[in-house]
């Protein structure tokens, strides 16, 4: 995939016992971007997953399969 004429944002949401979260886009995408995500929860002993449970163009939301505390790392692309 080229990323040429692409917009890319990265950049992380901090949980402190939630399992939600939401981040509003600085990058301007003209069309609604592509999130992935990665967590990593801090000293906890089990796995956490997150999904991404709206877009659009401005902002995402998240949702995880657990409160946690610790980081949800993403990154938007889009053009």
């Amino acid at each position: 995939m080229s990323l040429l004429g692409k917009v890319i944002e990265e950049g992380t949401i901090t949980l402190s016992g939630a399992s939600s979260g939401t981040h509003s886009f600085s990058a301007s995408f003209s069309t609604t971007p592509n999130v992935v995500l990665s967590v990593n929860n801090t000293g906890e002993v089990f796995a956490v997953t997150a999904v991404v449970s709206s877009v659009s163009k401005t902002s995402f939301s998240i949702k995880t399969s657990a409160s946690m505390t610790g980081e949800i790392q993403f990154r938007a692309v889009g053009s």
